[in-house]
């Protein structure tokens, strides 16, 4: 006789079960992005640091380097290349000569607007045929986790 393991599903969905909804969905999109990033001649990487400079308006350095987990020198390669690209600029604080800042070019706004298009197509061909409650439901939840998540009070830091 071969066993067989039966998963019992409770009632109600748990937190770990979001977890790995959210690992699925991000590892799917972002395996289907590879292509998309050849083809704008950018790196996964590269990718994520142009949008953090995006994202946070202006950025140093050492922050990008704090978001990504990355160390500063791995980010200012990272920075290099996009500046060489013509994606993002470096440039003195107004109010710290000290500091150097970086901003994304009109170049960089197009290349990060045109893989999150893709994003979006990616998506929408994902839900096509879904329940239109369904998918309303998928994004007032995430809209929800994601404003709990940058509460700084509301999730205690992950530490090692």
């Amino acid at each position: 006789m071969v066993g067989r393991t039966v998963l019992v599903r409770p009632e109600s969905p748990s937190v770990d079960e979001l977890a790995l909804s959210v690992h699925a969905v991000m590892r799917s999109v972002l395996h289907r992005l590879h292509p998309v990033l050849e083809a704008e001649k950018i790196s996964m990487g590269e990718f994520w640091t142009l949008h953090l400079v995006s994202s946070l308006g202006s950025a140093r350095v050492g922050t990008i380097a704090r978001h990504l987990s990355v160390s500063a020198p791995t980010a200012c390669a990272k920075v290099d290349e996009l500046e060489r690209s013509g994606l993002l600029v470096r440039h003195r604080s107004d109010s710290d000569r000290r500091v150097v800042e970086l901003a994304m070019t009109p170049k960089g706004r197009r290349v990060e607007a045109r893989v999150w298009s893709r994003v979006g197509v990616l998506m929408g061909a994902a839900a096509r045929g879904l329940p239109a409650n369904d998918v309303a439901t998928a994004i007032r939840v995430f809209h929800e986790v994601s404003r709990r998540l940058d509460e700084p009070a509301a999730v205690p830091e992950l530490r090692a």
